[in-house]
């Protein structure tokens, strides 16, 4: 079983706490954070990935996991789930018009009979992110945790790649299939996107699309990376901008790289 922080949790009453679930090409995760103490507790990984193709044997998977696990049925004082998906569009706020959801993702996106369309509000940037999400998986969590915060993974970058320091930079996540491109400057969002990406190089390619697209001088543009990335990968962006960061949260460190890279949205609160 891939636990990756705390093998036997000892974690006392769970409604202090603060669950997260992923569900991303890399398969399904979750963490338990304790909010006050900024301290990780519990962090699991699944052994199977997530295949688009075949969601049914993706969901009942996961469906096994809240069946064996009791950990993940246990109440929490919040529960957030994160799902990745390229289907989504971010709108300034005064141009959202609800129960046009559909229609506005219809332009962009090829939707599937088991998308299910939700919204949420990126306040800061006085923005709606509308989104697809499968509803087999998400009914599934709601038989187990009938109560959650959805937030698209494009979230969490819109919300905090303003709050780094830099003043220009680019959030680059990369999971083979799908890359998602966010670019701030200053404490200002001014692009996002993602892009069919199968291999890394066409991943880099839509990253210098980017910068020439948002006119960022990529000797003052710190990239922020996340997802699957290999250390010759890195030493590629590096041929074009001087400094990369791991998009993480610096309150709560993982324990090495790797887990940095996949699973650090989890430990942000949304």
């Amino acid at each position: 079983m891939p636990i990756i922080v705390n093998s036997q949790p000892q974690l006392g009453k769970t409604t202090d706490y603060r669950l997260s679930i992923q569900a991303d090409l890399n398969g399904f995760s979750f963490s338990v954070t304790d909010e006050k103490q900024k301290s990780l507790l519990f962090l699991y990984s699944s052994d199977f990935l997530m295949d688009v193709e075949d969601m049914d044997s993706f969901v009942k998977k996961c469906s096994d996991l809240f069946a064996t696990l009791p950990l993940l049925r246990s109440k929490f004082s919040r529960v957030n789930v994160i799902y990745n998906t390229e289907k989504y569009s971010a709108i300034p706020a005064k141009l959202h018009k609800k129960g046009e959801e559909i229609k506005v993702l219809n332009k962009l996106h090829k939707l599937d009979d088991l998308d299910e369309i939700n919204t949420v509000r990126v306040i800061k940037e006085n923005m709606v992110v509308v989104f697809a999400v499968n509803s087999t998986f998400l009914n599934m969590v709601k038989e187990y945790q009938p109560e959650f915060n959805l937030y698209p993974s494009v979230f969490c970058h819109l919300t905090y790649l303003p709050l780094f320091e830099e003043y220009n930079k680019i959030s680059f996540s990369f999971i083979k299939g799908v890359v998602s491109l966010t670019a701030a400057e200053g404490d200002k969002i001014i692009y996002c996107n993602s892009f069919p990406a199968f291999h890394f190089n066409s991943a880099l390619y839509f990253l210098l699309l980017t910068l020439k697209e948002v006119q960022f001088n990529p000797e003052t543009t710190t990239v922020y990376i996340s997802g699957n990335i290999r250390d010759l990968e890195i030493f590629d962006i590096a041929k074009y901008f001087s400094k990369i960061k791991y998009f993480r949260n610096p309150e709560i460190p993982l324990p090495d790289q790797f887990t940095e890279l996949k699973y650090s949205s989890l430990l942000f609160e949304l």
